[in-house]
């Protein structure tokens, strides 16, 4: 049974290499997240793919092939968080202080360099002897894997947040535009890991099976939903992207002490603002955006965000959602409008997804469309 797990997983991996090679042919949007997650699953794949030979002890035959996988886990958690920081910035590009991200590979690479100098007859030995003892510098190297990848996957569950709260300072309809498909592949995860630590006090040779096959099919699967992804910030100027991806512990104070914006501009911009709403009723526009309400009160996106964060204490998307929602209860309660259903009254409020026009209107009047509609 160790033997079949041990090549489903050898296939794992070469699915894994064929599936980076098509990554990097790709063209067109994400190209720069496809780039990362072709190193993220090559790394994964030829971590595997390490595990698999030596459990198979086709190491013990070519003895050189022996931990070569190893230093590649060191850039599984790198890669993934490469991956989410080309997805969450417009237009990303390397500088020299991201290359500073590589050097735990490169200390592992050469950690583990006095071993791939050894000759044959040397590795074969070593290898043989670790299936009854594994020697301390594999275990002080597993140890210092988990803890670069567990610091690397808070980073990026960090940026995801950080993303999740960016985007509603742009747009007034997330659901394309939001990654928490990846929060939920990141629970997979953790399940995994968890089931993992328990299996290993029964059978530790059954536990590295599961985790290699769970996370093999989790990184897979999270790859092929990724490539589904539609680029977050194609229509917006670079410029917007970077003047409203502020960290959220930035007070507005000290956010905008450097902002044009005035208390007597800001009376002037608020006055445009309630006619574009109750005038225009701009946000029936299901894919507004920051950019164009500014557009459409002559005044600059920066500005417009330092309106609604300081003088109405709302992100972008709250504000929108928030008439929105107004809009349909007014039309909900319209005996005029009694033979429309619910979803259709939503669209025409500005909603284009059911889920998002349930989850936002249940934020806002702590009840459902339906319990609204007919108490």
């Amino acid at each position: 049974m160790g033997e079949i797990v041990s090549y489903i997983i050898l296939l794992s991996a070469a699915q894994g290499i064929f599936f980076s090679v098509v990554l990097l042919g790709l063209q067109g949007a994400n190209r720069s997240a496809n780039r990362w997650l072709a190193l993220l699953t090559t790394s994964f794949a030829i971590n595997m793919a390490g595990t698999a030979l030596y459990d198979l002890r086709i190491v013990l035959k070519f003895p050189h092939l022996g931990l070569v996988g190893t230093p590649f886990a060191m850039l599984i958690g790198i890669g993934f968080w490469f991956f989410v920081k080309s997805f969450t910035e417009k237009n990303f590009r390397m500088s020299r202080w991201h290359w500073l991200n590589f050097i735990p590979f490169v200390v592992t690479l050469i950690y583990f360099m006095p071993f791939y100098l050894q000759p044959a007859a040397n590795k074969r030995a070593i290898l043989q002897a670790s299936y009854t003892q594994k020697p301390d510098f594999w275990v002080w190297s597993f140890i210092a894997i988990n803890i670069v990848s567990f610091v690397y996957i808070v980073m990026t569950v960090a940026l995801v947040l950080g993303h999740e709260r960016h985007i509603r300072q742009v747009f007034s309809n997330t659901e394309k535009k939001s990654l928490q498909w990846l929060i939920q592949f990141f629970g997979a995860g953790v399940a995994t890991y968890v089931i993992c630590i328990a299996l290993s006090f029964y059978d530790m040779g059954f536990a590295d099976s599961f985790s290699n096959l769970t996370f093999s099919a989790v990184i897979y699967v999270m790859g092929y939903r990724a490539l589904k992804q539609p680029e977050i910030f194609k229509n917006i100027p670079e410029e917007v992207v970077v003047e409203t991806n502020e960290p959220a512990l930035v007070k507005a104070p000290v956010k905008y002490e450097k902002s044009g914006l005035t208390d007597r501009k800001a009376r002037e911009l608020l006055e445009k603002l309630e006619a574009a709403m109750a005038v225009d009723k701009i946000y029936l526009n299901p894919e507004l955006t920051l950019p164009q309400l500014a557009e459409h009160l002559g005044s600059t996106p920066h500005l417009i965000s330092q309106l609604l964060n300081q003088y109405k204490q709302e992100s972008f998307f709250d504000f929108i959602n928030r008439y929105r929602v107004e809009h349909f209860k007014q039309d909900a309660l319209n005996p005029a409008k009694a033979h429309l259903s619910i979803l259709a009254i939503a669209f025409d409020s500005g909603f284009n997804s059911k889920a998002a026009f349930n989850a936002v209107f249940k934020k806002i009047t702590g009840t459902t469309p339906s319990a609204f509609r007919n108490p």
